[in-house]
């Protein structure tokens, strides 16, 4: 297997919302119609998974103009969302931070969903999009299967030795020293012969990961069976997930894992630019 290099990159819908409305009489006719106009644009971005600037107008009895001026401020204070190259309009991740009780992961899958499938065209291998998940591990939540007969079965649901994916060793790769030593109390197993199954030759494995910005897993888990992966980091640049290309050792080897390796790091960004766009437009202002 031919080492790929590359340039390492930087090392989620809301909960539920009161519905009460301002009671009629003399207070009602101070209100802010606009204020209100923004609201009714929010609770329709939430009740609506595919929600756009068009449905959302509709919804707010605005000129689609007048709702897509709104929706560009909200998106500017990142309080909704558009994904470049989809026509939707989602919750934003300031409104996300705000909102208690959130699930963070579900904006996070919301945003990866389109991309995540533009790069399995790509490539023509299996996607999956796997979250860090409240107890340190990694869930794997989203799957878009290859256009192959022969493709990885469904792993939605999953999880992975960390030491024998490459998900599992973007995660790792993230740990500070006393993480690690922590994780390495535990004899890692070895799956197939080419599993990494000593410390030493894990840690020289993640320094690999950190200088090349994404994991390689060749025949580790199961042989006959690679995978490419990369992190994707939130605004403070901690790891909240991690996109992978699997598929036959016979088709994801050599430069075609380079390739691969190249449209995970381009599809983990476009994601985190969606994320982070609001936030870095609201600090600017």
């Amino acid at each position: 297997m031919d080492e790929t290099e590359g340039r390492a990159r930087p090392s989620a819908l809301l909960g539920p919302v009161p519905r009460g409305r301002a009671t009629a009489g003399d207070d009602g006719a101070k209100l802010n119609q606009s204020v209100r106009k923004a609201i009714t644009l929010l609770r329709a971005t939430a009740d609506d998974p595919g929600a756009n600037v068009s449905s959302l107008a509709r919804a707010a009895g605005l000129p689609r103009a007048t709702a897509l001026r709104m929706i560009q401020t909200l998106e500017q204070e990142g309080f909704l969302l558009r994904v470049a190259g989809d026509d939707r309009v989602l919750i934003g991740p300031e409104l996300l931070r705000l909102a208690r009780g959130s699930d963070a992961s579900l904006v996070l899958l919301e945003a990866a969903r389109p991309v995540l499938g533009d790069l399995v065209a790509a490539v023509k291998e299996t996607g999956t999009l796997s979250v860090v998940a409240p107890d340190g591990g990694l869930d794997l939540v989203h799957q878009v299967d290859a256009p192959h007969h022969l493709r990885p079965q469904s792993w939605v649901g999953q999880r992975f030795p960390l030491h024998a994916s490459a998900s599992g060793k973007v995660l790792l790769a993230t740990f500070d020293d006393e993480q690690l030593e922590h994780f390495l109390r535990e004899p890692l197993e070895r799956l197939t012969p080419s599993t990494i199954a000593t410390a030493t030759e894990l840690r020289v494995d993640l320094r690999r990961v950190r200088d090349r910005g994404h994991a390689l897993c060749i025949d580790e888990a199961e042989e006959g069976l690679s995978g490419v992966a990369t992190g994707i980091y939130g605004p403070a640049e901690e790891l909240v997930g991690v996109l992978t290309v699997s598929g036959p050792t016979q088709r994801l080897s050599g430069h075609r894992a380079t390739q691969a390796a190249d449209q995970v790091g381009l599809a983990a960004g476009r994601i985190e630019s969606a994320l982070q766009r609001g936030r870095d437009r609201a600090r600017a202002l």
